[in-house]
This record gives C-alpha cells, sequence and structure tokens, in this order.
C-alpha cells in the first residue's frame, strides 16, 4: 500500500484535530463563540468568519465532557492555516489549474447532491406502531429467533462450471471436517478463517439462510471469480424481545423511509432528465443502480 505524501499526512492530522477538538467543545455544552463580531480573524485580505467555525463544530460527534472553551481557539487556528494556504493557491494561479477545476467542480456537485437528498429526506414520517411490530415478525432472526455464532469462511477459487457440482458437496457435508474433504477431493485450497459475530452484525443476505442452518451445515455464496463458504460450527440461541428493541427499529425503518423517499426522487430526476451518453459510453451505456442501497439490519438492545 502506498504511504501518503507528507503534506497530505498534515493535512489529514489537521482535519482529525478539528473533529477531535470540535467535538470535545460540542459536548461540554459551550459556546465560546457568542460573540458580537461576526468575524472570529481577518487574514490579510480575507476573513473566518465566527459562523465557519460554529459550522465545523456543529458537524461533529459529541464525546465526554471534559473540554475547555480554549478547544475552539485551537480549532480557529487550524482553519487559519487553512485560509493561508488558499490564499497561497490562489496567489499561484492555482484556481487555473485544470485538476484544482475538475476537483471543485467534483466537490460542489458532491455538496449539491447531498443538500438535495437531506431536503428530500426530511420529509420522511416516522414509523407507526403497527409497521414496528410488523417489521420485528417478519425478521425473527434478529429477535425471537436470534442467535450468536461462530462461523467459518472458506474462500474458494472456481470457474462458473465448477459451482453446481460445489453447490451439491457443500449441501452434503455436515460438518467443517466433512467439508475440507470435499473441497480437497475436488482439487480445491481454500483460504480459511474462524470468527464470532451476533445475528445483527451479518448481512441479511448471509443472516437469512444461516439462520435455518443446524450447527456443522454449510452455505456456498458465489462470487466473480470462485465463492465464500460459511460453515457454522456454534450457534447460541440469544433471543432478544422486540419490545426492547423499538427504539433501535424505530431508527432503522425513519431511514429506510429516507432512503426510499430519495430513491423515488432520483428515479423521477432520471425518468425526466435527457441523457444522452456519449463516446465509448455511447455503445454500451451502463445500467444505471437505482440510488439508495440497502440498509443494514437494526442492532437489537
Amino acid at each position: 500500500m502506498a504511504s501518503h505524501p507528507a503534506g497530505a499526512t498534515r493535512a489529514i492530522r489537521s482535519f482529525t484535530l478539528i473533529l477531535t477538538l470540535a467535538g470535545l467543545l460540542v459536548a461540554c455544552g459551550k459556546d465560546p463563540l457568542k460573540v458580537d463580531s461576526q468575524v472570529a480573524v481577518r487574514v490579510n485580505k480575507g476573513e473566518i468568519s465566527v459562523h465557519q467555525v460554529q459550522a465545523v463544530l456543529q458537524r461533529q460527534p459529541r464525546l465526554a465532557p471534559d473540554a475547555s472553551e480554549s478547544a475552539a481557539s485551537q480549532v480557529l487556528e487550524v482553519l487559519i492555516d487553512q485560509e493561508l494556504a488558499a490564499q497561497g493557491a490562489r496567489d499561484q494561479g492555482l484556481e487555473a489549474d485544470p485538476g484544482v477545476i475538475q476537483q471543485l467542480q467534483a466537490s460542489r456537485r458532491e455538496v449539491l447532491a447531498r443538500a438535495y437528498h437531506d431536503r428530500i429526506a426530511a420529509k420522511a414520517s416516522l414509523p407507526s406502531s403497527d409497521e414496528i411490530d410488523r417489521y420485528v415478525e417478519s425478521q425473527p432472526a434478529l429477535f425471537a429467533q436470534r442467535r450468536l455464532y461462530i462461523l467459518q469462511e472458506s474462500a474458494v477459487e472456481v470457474s462458473s462450471a465448477q459451482l453446481p457440482a460445489l453447490q451439491e458437496a457443500v449441501e452434503r457435508a455436515q460438518s467443517a471436517e466433512a467439508l475440507a474433504k470435499a473441497l480437497q477431493a475436488a482439487g480445491l485450497r481454500p483460504s480459511t478463517r474462524q470468527f464470532a459475530q451476533a445475528a445483527e452484525d451479518l448481512p441479511l443476505l448471509l443472516l437469512d439462510p444461516l439462520s435455518k442452518a443446524s450447527v456443522g451445515q454449510s452455505v456456498l455464496f458465489p462470487q466473480p471469480g470462485g465463492a465464500r463458504i460459511f460453515t457454522v460450527l456454534l450457534a447460541h440461541r440469544a433471543p432478544v424481545d422486540g419490545r426492547a428493541a423499538t427504539d433501535a427499529v424505530r431508527s432503522y425503518l425513519t431511514a429506510d423511509h429516507k432512503r426510499q423517499l430519495v430513491v423515488q426522487a432520483m428515479k423521477s430526476l432520471r425518468e425526466g432528465a435527457d441523457l444522452r451518453y456519449e463516446g465509448a459510453f455511447a455503445k454500451s451505456p451502463a445500467t444505471a443502480a437505482a440510488p439508495g442501497a440497502s440498509a443494514p439490519a437494526p442492532v437489537p438492545r
């Protein structure tokens, strides 16, 4: 893996400092930025406003309340360095650099797209009690029949033509030892690891078949160039009362409502857009994926 250039490393450290200090400051419940002036500091012919500093602080998660008001000054110093560097870039004409222009345009497009998604998502309704109850009932593997697993994952390289025979061998194997012998007989050398996982931490695509599998049974998932085989080494029942998970389910369903609204909005925009693929893309335009991937399962509490 290539290492970060020294400049990039310093920038990462500076940004990390902003995140840490800002989070601590917000956690304190203090607002040291309440001053009469809207300008925090003038930097040559430019300036950094109080609102700019506040915007950074408000985006950070809450941490333990052990920070002091001096954190705001330290955050401001980092912003001063950024402003000085930006002024230096402008003095050297970097605003006209093609690469910089592309990055600025990409950043602006990303910010606007995120703002649009946020505006649409804000219209989402909260799930009703009935909807929460229906979700809990529809996901027994996460609640009433929840289990804690110890799994063995075996990754193998096989061609698509070999998959049917491998699938049959996996279904016949009733233990990790039997699976190992079947793979060896097929001339396969798997990369194997074991790990523990709770039901809610597994992807739903994987959880569904594993929740139906007995100890020793395996399930196969094809992937490009091969397959991954998951064997249940141990499964301990650990049911969760759906009522105790109400808050987690509500949060999940609310997020899903937001995702669906964004998906619908983007679908509508695409249907009304004039899209003309050109050049190499005109020959075989990629099929556009629906925005908003499936949200993860809620974490039972």
